[in-house]
């Protein structure tokens, strides 16, 4: 489990350091709950990575933090598409403040070396890469444990993407 949160956080503090001048690169913390119905509290964490004005790719994990911290992790990869206009237009001028997101990626669970596909919808999007925050609401998520064989459903309220790279800072008026 080490091992793999070691190069998990390694990626994570690479990746913005190769994305090339059109992409915009935000961290993202929330809280999100993927044991449902089981009682606990987690939080959220994540690099989120702009390849083109509607797609990104998102590298996240939720850590368990009560009752046994960090002895519950799942390590994800996706794929988000937005629905209604641009994310960002790489220039000044900002994107679709309000969006919806869908996505498709896979997952790894510490607890059990669980892995499968998922699929996720976020139903609003608040912000732009451009204003330098957005947060996401609602975002659900629903994937397969190919190796347990079980439905895996993850559920956050609320998280937050702070732009670190595409911002208005980064662009000449």
């Amino acid at each position: 489990m080490r091992k793999a949160f070691v190069i998990i956080l390694f990626v994570l503090i690479l990746i913005p350091l190769y994305a090339g001048d059109y992409h915009d690169v935000s961290l993202s913390i929330g809280e999100e709950s993927y044991k449902w119905p089981e009682m606990g509290m987690s939080f959220s964490y994540g690099v989120n990575i702009g390849l083109t004005n509607h797609l990104e790719l998102d590298i996240w994990g939720t850590s368990e933090l009560v009752p046994v911290p960090f002895a519950s992790n799942i390590f994800r990869v996706e794929l988000l598409w937005s629905l209604l206009g641009e994310r960002s237009t790489a220039s000044k001028i900002a994107g679709s403040a309000l969006n919806t997101l869908i996505g498709i990626g896979g997952f790894y669970r510490t607890d059990n070396n669980g892995a499968g596909p998922l699929v996720s919808i976020t139903p609003l999007t608040v912000g732009t890469p451009v204003s330098g925050r957005r947060e996401r609401i609602l975002r659900t998520a629903l994937g397969y444990d190919a190796v347990n064989r079980e439905l895996v459903v993850s559920f956050s309220l609320i998280s937050i993407d702070y732009y670190l790279r595409g911002t208005w800072r980064d662009y000449s008026f």
